[in-house]
């Protein structure tokens, strides 16, 4: 591998992790799973704590809703008034917004901070495992091709990859003439095509013929240990053949413009543009290209992560509802505002979890999907132990709204 590479491969503190993982599963798709679900155990604590304080803060208001909105009728535009009596409707009923909001906000700027450095990290990685691949297979290629002409040196004397390189030089050269317009391409095409460099029978010319022999099973012995490596090295993650490009109907191995637009990602772009020649590294593209599986995936992890995220949400927004119907039915009526920003929000977030997915490659989309899954699962632990906390206050709010909701009904202010 390039020196250069090596000097500057990622080495923060997710990646430490991440490879610490990875030296006992051997595959990075299943790491970045595993790495997630630790993630979110380490996390989880804080994260129960959040829950508790949003369930009971939810309770209190949800009962502190028909007298606020009794506040809003009667005092009309004197919001200050309004903001006053509410607050002291909180303190009596023992909500302390302040603690709830420093709970939450700390909870926010660690999820976000969690969210955004993995996100770059995983860009970097994955530039610079794309980049790391190409170079290793680069390798392979040349190793075996030169020692494919080494085996056959014969009459040319051919002993080391210095002297096998210098003959293929000869060799362009000798059919290379640029007041003929003859090239090296033009008669490595034409002996391809069976001819000649002059155009005739190549099989008649027994020096072209065997020159073309001994560089033509150099070639296919590079190609064949090319896509080898290829099959040796690429991280496959179930339907994904390789991760560190996107899950989306494109080459498993990106194209130079691909690598340069992963390059830029993860802050690669110099390196690629000093040290890997295109014609090169398309020369390998389209080598693993016609060896590879079509499409690398199939839009499935943007489509998961989207609907997973909405369905996080949801749940947790099932969670706050009551279970008494009139009571419930009271809460939401007196919750209007907040409802169509909740709304908005659960069709906002699935939106952007798709579009951070889909700008990277497939491990951070496996990261999206496995800590929706995580937070799913252990926000259900979380809500099962909190519910039984909460039942006591729960079904005093409750309670206490039915008979505000039988009080409006006989009023004929609601309908049952």
């Amino acid at each position: 591998m390039n020196f250069l590479l090596t000097a500057a491969a990622p080495n923060d503190m997710w990646v430490v992790i991440i490879n610490w993982i990875h030296g006992a599963v051997t595959n990075y798709g299943w790491t970045i799973l595993l790495f997630t679900l630790l993630v979110k155990l380490v996390l989880s604590p804080l994260d129960f704590m959040v829950k508790y304080s949003t369930k009971k803060q939810t309770l209190i208001q949800k009962k502190c809703a028909p007298e606020i909105a009794k506040l809003n009728k009667k005092y009309g535009a004197d919001q200050n008034t309004v903001k006053v009596q509410t607050q002291s409707l909180y303190k009596r009923e023992g909500l302390n917004m302040g603690v709830g909001c420093l709970i939450m906000a700390i909870n926010m700027i660690l999820t976000m901070v969690v969210f955004f450095t993995l996100y770059a990290s995983l860009r970097k990685v994955s530039a610079y495992q794309a980049i790391n691949q190409y170079e290793t297979i680069q390798s392979s290629y040349s190793n075996s091709y030169y020692q494919s002409l080494i085996d056959a040196d014969g009459e040319d004397e051919i002993v080391d990859v210095a002297t096998a390189d210098n003959w293929m030089n000869v060799i362009k050269e000798k059919y290379t003439n640029a007041e003929s317009g003859l090239t090296w391409e033009h008669t490595w095409n034409n002996w391809k095509d069976g001819l000649a460099s002059d155009g005739s029978d190549l099989s008649a010319n027994a020096e072209e013929n065997a020159i073309y022999q001994k560089i033509s099973s150099a070639v296919d012995a590079g190609s064949k240990t090319a896509v080898d490596t290829w099959n040796d090295i690429k991280e496959s993650w179930l339907w994904i053949d390789n991760i560190w490009v996107a899950d989306s109907p494109i080459k498993p191995f990106p194209t130079y413009k691909d690598l340069l637009s992963l390059a830029k990602n993860g802050g690669y772009t110099k390196y690629v543009q000093e040290n890997i020649n295109e014609a090169d590294y398309n020369q390998i593209a389209g080598l693993i290209g016609s060896n590879s599986r079509a499409n690398n995936g199939y839009f499935l992890l943007a489509i998961f992560a989207g609907i997973l995220t909405f369905l996080t949400q949801w749940l947790a927004e099932l969670h706050n509802g009551l279970k008494n119907k009139k009571a419930n039915k009271l809460a939401k009526a007196s919750e209007k505002a907040t409802g169509k920003s909740m709304k908005m929000m659960k069709i906002i977030m699935p939106i952007i979890m798709v579009i951070f997915v889909l700008t990277t490659g497939s491990s951070f989309g496996i990261y999206i999907i496995s800590s929706s899954l995580a937070s799913m699962l252990l926000g259900e632990i979380c809500t099962l132990i909190i519910d039984a906390m909460t039942k006591k206050k729960r079904l005093e709010v409750e309670e206490y709204l039915e008979k505000e909701a039988n009080r409006l009904i006989r009023k004929g202010k609601i309908q049952g």
